[in-house]
């Protein structure tokens, strides 16, 4: 692997881009401490992803957080250009990164998941508290909880600032979880609690704003159900490789929120902490990404 010609992609032209330079950033620096010494590193923008034909590289790590890189977008040129790539393929991609399509795969595959509906701007939400967000971006951005009719028409306002496809679902009271998968292969789950009781963009990459805890203060059999719930959700998707599930459990079911198909990479971010709980150190991580990779692709071309 180490004479391989890697590809770490990050950047991104979405509101996720500062978040994936860094995530890039790590592994790339990890991977070149550790011998890979071919590796290069790609600063994704909207109008230079033909320069990877010049790189041709053997093997993309994917570190795109967002839309283009976690949307299927990327997935698809990688496809193009007959290039081996880390995580989900193009349909998964797809359909994970939009939340109410996720939503519709929950359904169907009879998967806990809030009640929801697709806002169109004149049908409004009749409970409440509720929870809007837009259907297709990530990093909590433009996510609010609304406890009122006025509160919700603003809401709609700010999710549309990043999409023009608002969800709404009803908000549900309890311990936010996120269970990290590589290759069917559950991680421990790491319970989320914001100091603020709310986990928006600020509460996320504010120091010390949240905390990160493998107690989760669960029964075996109440963490098995958590673990059971994020890895029917990863297969239900057709994900592939590394995901992160997330979750809210209100004591008696876990329902799942999204599937993360590109989650965060620097050696503090969910995805990280919770393989090292479990023993498996960051560059560790990546070379079962990066292999992993390889032999999905060699399968699928057989």
């Amino acid at each position: 692997m180490k004479d391989k010609r890697i590809c770490v992609i990050c950047g991104g032209a979405g509101s996720e881009r500062e978040v994936s330079l860094r995530s890039g950033n790590a592994a790339y620096n990890v991977l070149i401490e550790n011998g890979y010494k071919f590796t290069t590193l790609f600063d994704l923008t909207d109008s230079n992803i033909g320069e990877l034909f010049d790189i041709a590289p053997d093997l993309c790590l994917v570190a795109v957080h967002g839309r283009f890189g976690e949307d299927g977008v990327l997935q698809g040129y990688m496809e193009m250009m007959m290039t081996p790539y880390t995580g989900s393929g193009v349909s998964a991609s797809v359909v994970a990164f939009d939340k109410y399509l996720s939503k519709l795969c929950f359904e169907a595959n009879k998967i806990p998941t809030a009640p929801h509906y697709l806002t169109d701007g004149v049908e409004l939400w009749q409970t409440y508290p509720c929870v809007v967000k837009p259907s297709r971006d990530g990093s909590s951005v433009g996510i609010t909880i609304a406890h009122d009719r006025e509160e919700l028409i603003k809401g709609i306002a700010e999710a549309r600032r990043y999409d023009d496809k608002v969800l709404v679902e009803k908000f549900i009271a309890g311990k936010e979880l996120t269970v990290a998968i590589l290759d069917g292969e559950i991680f421990p789950p790491i319970w989320i609690k914001p100091k603020s009781g709310v986990y928006d963009y600020e509460s996320k990459y504010t120091k010390g704003a949240t905390e990160y805890l493998f107690d989760l203060e669960l029964a075996e059999d109440e963490v098995k159900a958590v673990k059971d719930t994020a890895l029917r959700a990863y297969r239900a998707l057709g994900c592939e490789g590394v995901a992160r599930v997330d979750l809210i459990y209100d004591g008696k079911t876990p329902y799942v929120l999204e599937v993360n198909t590109v989650p965060g990479m620097t050696e503090t971010s969910l995805l990280p902490k919770a393989c090292a709980e479990a023993g498996l150190s960051f560059i560790a991580l990546l070379e079962r990404m990066l292999n992993g990779a390889l032999v999905r692709w060699t399968y699928k071309r057989k």
